[in-house]
């Protein structure tokens, strides 16, 4: 349904100096006023949610504005893929039979030097066919080869099948045996290093000019009898003198800036480390990822038809042997159209419940309204916002205003609203000790504000003194360095509607 038809004045966009004649000819006219409130479309944008959030834990303050790190240790257990297996140097192939049959020797090549002598591995089929390496392995043109031989009982003499050796079959570390006298050696260990992980900080800027003019131009005599907007949760904000309403305007969108920066931020920063764009003064612009940019390196699932069990296997695969049972909890953050997808795939879920002998009615599902319809009127309905799944899963849903905004995300579902509130993101943002999601600010330069005045300076109200220029104006301008930091994005998940399927 279109609003034109309720519209008196349409609302107008513009930037840069705004003078006398700008408001006489947006707010000028004055007809009787049914309501004072001026509704602006689209203000909320949902962008503080976020920064909210992650301001309730501890902030990371660099001291200078320069690249920061971070190391990140991966697993000190891992599958390590087979690069080829050879018996009397040819290549085994996946249907060869009895292969090491007798204990004679497999060489196994491996990329990564993780294994030692003494370990005993296992393949894709540990419980049936392992393999003892006889020694530490030799170097060979980039890769590492062990000789091995099968290990087991009678049943092992008469080798493994080919396809044991698959290039890219996994193989893990099983045991490591030894005589029980005598002995002269045992299995070593390994090491993982640490990944360095690395993003920059973002310097952003703002400014606005304004006319001396302004220093006390009332909005009172105008059309709106003093600019009154909301913001977005319904408290209502007033300005009487027009600067207040540049102050206001001013901070609101730098905050929103910021937040969009934190969240969605994409960095210039090219796999040579150079960024690939340069300001007037011709030095490099540094752009840092947002957390989303960070996140989406891993766990990342297209979807096109959503449903409980795939949101399931999405988070058993960030639980299973990873969660204790008792930390097995997730916030799922989506737009209201996710929402209400989410209450429509828990209900299809739950509709066979009663036929199995599990009545789950809620009477306050219906109760008594009042209606001029008929004198007996009753109301029903509910929403589903939470699923308790096996392996004490539990997942709580919350509605994030950022999903549904419809100036930044323009892209429409073919079931109605726009795509992005049909994504499902898990932010673990961890604890208070070490939380695995944080903003990141440079000590010093946080917030910073300055101005630069004429005769008259309407953003602090000195009339004469000191003039930076001559005319009779002021700008002020703000500047701020921020960033984050998610230290393991394989502990986070995204769930995304695939457009393109």
């Amino acid at each position: 349904m279109s609003i034109g038809k309720f519209v008196m004045t349409k609302g107008k966009s513009w930037s840069g100096l705004t003078l006398k004649n700008h408001i006489g000819s947006i707010f000028g006219a004055k007809p009787q006023l049914a309501s004072k409130l001026t509704t602006v479309l689209l203000q909320n944008a949902g962008m503080k949610n976020l920064d909210t959030t992650l301001s309730k834990f501890p902030e990371k303050v660099l001291e200078t504005s320069d690249d920061f790190v971070w190391k990140l240790v991966g697993s000190d257990e891992r599958n390590i893929p087979l690069v080829e297996a050879r018996v009397d140097g040819v290549v085994v192939e996946d249907t060869d039979t009895g292969v090491g049959a007798m204990r004679s020797v497999i060489e196994l090549v491996f990329e990564e030097k993780i294994f030692t002598k003494v370990h005993v591995l296992g393949g894709i089929r540990p419980d049936d066919y392992q393999y003892r390496l006889l020694g530490e392995p030799s170097e060979e043109g980039g890769v590492y080869v062990y000789e091995a031989e099968l290990f087991g009982g009678e049943e092992s003499l008469a080798g493994a099948p080919g396809d044991e050796f698959v290039p890219g079959n996994a193989f893990s570390i099983e045991s490591a045996y030894v005589e029980d006298e005598l002995s002269t050696e045992g299995a070593g260990i390994s090491f993982t290093s640490p990944y360095l992980m690395r993003n920059s900080v973002s310097t952003l800027r703002m400014e606005h000019k304004a006319s001396g003019a302004m220093i006390d131009m009332k909005t009172k005599p105008v059309y709106f009898a003093g600019i009154e907007t909301t913001d977005g949760t319904g408290k209502v904000h007033k300005s009487v003198t027009w600067m207040q309403e540049v102050y206001w305007q001013f901070e609101r969108q730098l905050s929103r800036i910021k937040a969009r920066t934190l969240m969605f931020g994409k960095t210039n920063r090219d796999t040579n480390g150079r960024f690939l764009n340069k300001g007037p003064s011709n030095i490099e612009i540094k752009a840092g990822s947002g957390i989303r940019e960070q996140m989406e390196v891993s766990n990342t699932t297209g979807y096109v038809k959503f449903s409980i069990r795939l949101l399931e296997d999405m988070l058993h695969e960030l639980s299973e042997g990873k969660l204790d049972f008792s930390q097995r909890k997730f916030v799922l953050r989506t737009g209201e159209r996710g929402a209400a997808q989410f209450h429509r795939a828990v209900t299809a879920e739950a509709s066979g419940w009663m036929a199995v002998g599990f009545d789950n009615t809620n009477q306050n599902a219906i109760q008594k309204a009042s209606s001029k319809l008929h004198s007996n009127a009753f109301s029903a309905g509910f929403q589903f916002t939470e699923w308790k799944a096996p392996n004490n899963i539990h997942v709580m849903l919350e509605v994030d205003p950022m999903y549904d905004d419809k100036v930044r995300n323009k892209v429409l579902h073919p079931d109605g609203g726009v795509v992005e509130s049909y994504r499902y993101d898990i932010l673990y943002i961890g604890d208070m000790d070490e939380p695995n999601i944080q903003k990141i600010k440079v000590k010093g330069e946080e917030e910073l504000r300055g101005y630069k005045g004429g005769i008259r300076n309407p953003f602090t109200g000195r009339r004469g003194g000191e003039m930076q220029h001559m005319e009779d104006s002021a700008t002020m301008t703000a500047m701020c360095m921020t960033g984050s930091m998610v230290k393991d994005s394989s502990r986070t998940a995204t769930l995304k509607f695939n457009m393109a399927a």
